[in-house]
């Protein structure tokens, strides 16, 4: 949904991945989802080409009783192969990452399936066109089937395989030492595969353009007004889901936002937009309040904290209610206990509110989602790793509840 947070998850999610996943992607530091990307590029590296290549297994275990159905339960194995290159130039920076994996279920956890496939493409650059103007853009498309958590793109819960693509062009213009202007045009849409309800109501495109103006009070402080303009365009028809109550409506929105981008120092860094957000759909008109915020905290050299938080309408898992409105606000923790071993610890949460109508009524959910890992390197280019992860969902509507559990291990190689 916005340029700030993705910032932040960038740098910090696909950072847990390549971190305590045995399937980690080895592509650039890049993420997807709340979320835009901003004009900000300092995740863009001096990266020599180079190749990773895992392979492990674990065990996942789904409650579906809300549903009335059987638990699944199954172990798995799993391995990936990624490719990565990106240059840190004076006037160009740009790097690239490249993904393929699959994971075999040794019993079926998903429309009897048992095998599914992952891949994972991103590239970014960034242009000095001159000394005040700057260009930059960001590609990221992903294929696969576990949900984001905490950033509001897919459903909270596993439904599927699905195609997710996001792209961020933006150019920023120097006037001046102090007053800077960004325009950005932000494009992004999901496609679940399994063609159902639950996967027609989620697919969608979605439209940003963005004009944010920044002035520096200092070399530390700036402050920053912004208008953003939506548009979600959701991909099913009355025909073929039984009548336009079950069509989730397009719907627009307006953000009029004040903020602040603080660097206190080297190793603590903060960034706030606060405002009001106008969503208006064929269903209802609202205006509320929006927030988004995050914080980098260098608590050491060898350990870092990241903090987000956003508060606006979300477009996924509508249904039949008239909107979404979310809390989301997560916390990631990594730790180098020492040159050899690693961790990492995370946890996000999601409060929705969603509006009811004549056909259904209000209800809201609380969404969990809490995961720890380790990795051992053995030598140089030789590691391993274990993770855990747990989510949970608690809902008003009994047949939305939802436990998980994943543990998983694997060993890495990189060359």
């Amino acid at each position: 949904m916005t340029s700030l947070l993705y910032r932040t998850l960038a740098a910090a999610l696909t950072g847990a991945g390549l971190l305590c996943s045995g399937h980690a992607f080895a592509g650039a530091k890049t993420s997807k989802g709340l979320i835009a990307l901003t004009q900000d590029i300092d995740y863009i590296e001096d990266i020599p080409f180079s190749v990773v290549l895992s392979v492990g297994g674990g065990y996942d275990r789904i409650d579906y009783s809300s549903l009335g159905i059987e638990d699944a339960e199954s172990t798995f194995t799993q391995g990936t192969i990624g490719l990565r290159y990106g240059t840190d130039g004076r006037v160009t920076k740009w790097n690239v990452g490249l993904d393929f994996g699959a994971i075999y279920y040794f019993d079926s956890v998903e429309r009897e399936e048992n095998l599914f496939y992952n891949a994972r493409l991103s590239f970014n650059v960034s242009h000095e066109v001159s000394r005040r103007l700057t260009v930059s853009n960001n590609l990221y498309v992903t294929y696969e089937i576990e949900p984001d958590y905490g950033i509001g793109v897919t459903t909270g819960r596993r439904a599927g395989q699905y195609l997710y693509g996001y792209n961020n062009t933006s150019l920023a213009y120097a006037w001046s030492r102090r007053l800077t202007t960004t325009t950005n045009y932000t494009i992004d849409g999901i496609k679940y595969v399994d063609d159902d309800l639950v996967a027609d109501l989620e697919n969608r495109l979605t439209q940003t353009i963005s004009q944010q103006v920044s002035y520096a009070l200092s070399r530390r402080t700036a402050l920053t007004a912004e208008y953003r303009f939506r548009y979600a365009n959701y991909y099913n028809t009355p025909e073929t889901l039984g009548g336009n109550r079950y069509v989730n409506p397009d719907y627009t929105s307006h953000y009029v936002l004040l903020g602040i981008d603080q660097a206190w120092n080297s190793r603590l860094t903060a960034s706030a937009r606060a405002g009001a957000e106008f969503y208006s759909s064929d269903r209802t008109h609202q205006v509320s309040p929006y927030f988004e915020g995050s914080l980098n905290y260098a608590l050491s050299r060898q350990a870092q904290l990241r903090w987000y938080a956003q508060v606006g309408y979300d477009g996924s898992e509508l249904g039949l209610y008239d909107s979404r409105y979310a809390y989301r606000t997560g916390v990631i923790l990594s730790r180098q206990f020492t040159k050899r071993f690693q961790g990492q610890l995370s946890a996000h949460y999601v409060h929705s509110e969603f509006e009811g109508n004549d056909v259904i009524s209000s209800s809201s959910d609380d969404e969990i989602n809490a995961s720890v890992g380790f990795v051992y390197n053995f030598w140089r280019n030789l590691s391993f790793d274990a993770h855990y992860s747990y989510t949970a969902i608690s809902s008003d509507e009994e047949f939305r509840d939802y436990d998980r559990h994943r543990v998983s291990v694997g060993m890495n190689a990189a060359f």
